[in-house]
């Protein structure tokens, strides 16, 4: 049987009881619950309800983080439901908790795997609920049997995203819709807040899940690729000479600069195991396919057009691998397929850069700069930061000074030449995890508060 949760809004005062029994049951550091509580409504506007929302994993049926992870360190139990994390297949990539909507999988630092909410299963097995549900004072959170049509319309600060969360929410009675409030600000210091627009701090402000200080070691990996990529097919079109040593070198320096990501770095090879349906590990593979096959080519046969055709092929799925990767990443806002940080119309770029082919470098480059013009445009209107002046550079080096030297330049001239372009590459590519958004239920809370204060502010003007 698939168990579930079911929640009542009208129940929880956010107490936190629930939090602390799972942290005493699962044995938790205090500072690394499985279970948070997220309040709506904490300036306590007058107007719009306020209520708690106690919120763990949601043991989907659709679970992405089980079917994305690369380790196959998920499964889930057939006579609960429970999906479960194994510590011992676990490679702490971190990847499951992007994935999932809900911010479930927590990294243990200590410990190097991911952690979350298990449904407390032992205690399912005996027949017993959840510590969290057992010792809850309201009855706010229960547990029972999984129903497709559960929940009635959408809960302002749960994230859907269609994965069939395992929880039903009783929503707020009618006459709670718009509590009273005793808490500042309330009376005319709201209403002076509204029109002045001096909203609280939003919960989606709060730390980005994916962060460039984190995350720059897969940044600088995926750009080391997308050159060697470049490279391989710039050999295949006009016969450049590449140096296999250094080459194979920077090859093997990405794949180690990919690992320090890892929180079991020994467990490293357990990535390739979730080929069927994780990007992450066709990603692995292909990329080590890809060296291979170059290894092959520039060692063995480096006049041999069908090696170098595979090892560019191999190239331009393990760039296509890596864009996907975090495509499938649950995002606030529609996002195009397509960025023009995309590593593989980078590895296209650098092809058509380094070979001297004028025309497939101008049409990648094209392609890329209109993605980056347009994504700039929207940021501005939705009031987001551009960043003018790295822009600036980004264009200046990347797209402007090939344009005016061109390709054809030699010896120190083209160095400069492929010395801004990939110092553009750089720049748009950390720009892009600067502003990758991932949803959470903190954010989706903070942009739901959003749009009910967007929509009282209206309301005022028109009266």
């Amino acid at each position: 049987m698939q168990h579930s949760f079911i929640f009542d809004l009208n129940k929880c005062t956010g107490c936190q009881a629930c939090q602390v029994a799972c942290v005493i049951e699962n044995e938790l550091a205090p500072q690394r619950p499985w279970r948070e509580i997220h309040t709506f409504n904490e300036a306590r506007y007058p107007g719009i309800p306020l209520f708690h929302l106690s919120l763990a994993c949601n043991h989907c049926l659709d679970a992405p983080c089980m079917k994305y992870c690369p380790a196959l360190a998920y499964s889930r139990d057939p006579a609960t439901g429970a999906v479960i994390i194994d510590r011992d297949s676990c490679i702490g990539c971190k990847y499951c908790s992007w994935v999932c909507p809900y911010d479930a999988p927590k990294f243990n630092p200590a410990a190097g795997v991911m952690e979350k909410c298990t449904f407390c299963n032992h205690r399912l097995q005996e027949g017993q609920e959840p510590a969290c549900a057992a010792l809850c004072p309201t009855g706010a959170l229960q547990i029972g049997e999984y129903a497709e049509s559960g929940n009635a319309g959408a809960i302002a600060g749960f994230p859907e995203t269609g994965i069939r969360p395992a929880i039903r929410f009783i929503p707020l009675r009618e006459g709670t819709q718009a509590p009273e409030c005793s808490a500042a600000p309330a009376g005319e210091v709201a209403a002076g807040m509204l029109d002045a627009g001096n909203f609280p701090p939003s919960p989606k402000a709060s730390a980005a899940k994916i962060r460039l200080k984190s995350e720059w070691t897969l940044a600088a990996f995926t750009l080391v690729a997308a050159a060697l990529a470049g490279m391989t097919g710039a050999k295949l079109l006009s016969g450049v000479s590449l140096n296999p040593i250094a080459f194979l070198a920077a090859g093997m320096a990405g794949m180690g600069l990919s690992t320090l990501h890892l929180g079991k770095k020994f467990r490293a090879w357990r990535a390739i195991l979730n080929w069927r349906n994780s990007w992450l590990s066709r990603e692995v593979i292909f990329f080590s396919v890809f060296m291979g096959l170059a290894a092959l080519y520039l060692l063995a046969w480096p006049g041999s057009k069908l090696i170098g055709g595979l090892a560019a092929l191999a190239g331009a799925a393990a760039l296509f691998s890596m864009d996907k990767v975090y495509r499938v990443i649950p995002q606030p806002r529609p996002v195009s397929s397509w960025h023009s940080a995309s590593v593989l119309l980078t590895g296209f770029c650098l092809a058509g850069l380094f070979s001297g082919n004028a025309l497939l470098f101008g049409l990648a480059g094209l392609v890329k700069l209109g993605l980056y013009a347009r994504r700039k445009i929207r940021f501005q209107k939705q009031g987001r930061p551009a960043r003018p002046m790295l822009s600036l550079l980004r264009v200046g080096l990347g797209f402007a000074l090939p344009g005016l030297a061109g390709l054809e330049t030699a010896g120190s001239a083209f160095s400069y030449v492929a010395a801004g372009v990939m110092i553009g590459e750089i720049i748009d590519r950390c720009e892009y995890y600067l502003e990758l958004e991932v949803v959470t239920p903190r954010r989706q809370m903070g942009a739901d508060m959003e749009k009910r204060l967007g929509a009282m502010a209206q309301e005022r003007e028109a009266v």
